[in-house]
């Protein structure tokens, strides 16, 4: 009996995205304050580069310790200092294998959290905050939130646009409306958000995807997809 063995199969490699970040705004008291080390300052400033205009970010260490070249354990040393002396405060605190942290750059001691998001229209909160945050309120018996739990992919669908191109994706500031767009875009049909999508958000939000690859990407994914998925956490999974 003779056994044919297959062709080994060509393996494409997908190019890493380019990262396109060029500043970090970092707190003026911290490169001021002499009492704070050199390297807790870098890993401030790392830190920094992954913040949204609240100053929010959901980087996790092992990305940190990635960028910067040094170990984990450094990382969360540097971090309890920073947050010690309130440079960074931690709002919510990760899972392993599920969600990182949610933490907010202090640039104004004198500015509270809600102060600092209402500076500007961006959600200061993670997908997986807002899922969290409204299960909560509807455990409390308010119907209101009770059904935004049911119907989470109302909020996106309340800012949808009739027909989306790529400049009005990109206009958004959450990858939660992204990820539904590009669903309206593409299948012509609406997208309820669900947990697993929730997931795929935060893995792109930690690893500092920033809109316009997450939305190129994710647009070239689905287009590859024979049936439209479930969820995106399959395509969270090659990031």
């Amino acid at each position: 009996m003779n056994f044919d063995i297959p062709k080994k199969p060509k393996i494409r490699l997908k190019p890493k995205p380019q990262d396109r970040r060029q500043i970090a705004i970092v707190p003026l008291r911290a490169v001021m304050d002499k009492s704070l080390s050199l390297g807790a300052l870098r890993v401030l400033c790392m830190v920094c580069a992954y913040a949204n205009r609240s100053g929010i970010t959901w980087v996790g260490q092992e990305r940190l310790a990635k960028d910067l070249g040094v170990s984990r354990r450094t990382i969360t040393a540097q971090m309890t200092k920073l947050r010690e002396k309130n440079y960074v405060d931690r709002l919510t605190k990760g899972a392993r294998m599920s969600h990182t942290s949610t933490m907010r750059i202090v640039y104004n001691e004198d500015i509270s959290l809600a102060d600092a998001l209402a500076l500007n229209t961006e959600d200061g909160r993670s997908p997986y905050m807002i899922l969290k945050e409204e299960r909560e309120m509807a455990k409390k018996g308010s119907k209101t939130s009770a059904k935004a739990v049911k119907t989470l992919g109302e909020y996106v669908d309340s800012k949808r646009v009739v027909e989306s191109n790529d400049e009005e994706i990109l206009a958004y500031n959450s990858k939660l409306e992204i990820v539904s767009l590009l669903y309206g875009k593409i299948y012509k049909d609406k997208k309820t958000i669900n947990e697993l999508d929730m997931k795929a958000i935060e893995v792109a939000e930690s690893i500092g995807l920033t809109n316009e690859q997450f939305a190129h990407d994710l647009e070239l994914w689905l287009r590859a997809r024979p049936e439209r998925p479930a969820s995106i956490i399959d395509y969270s999974h090659g990031l």
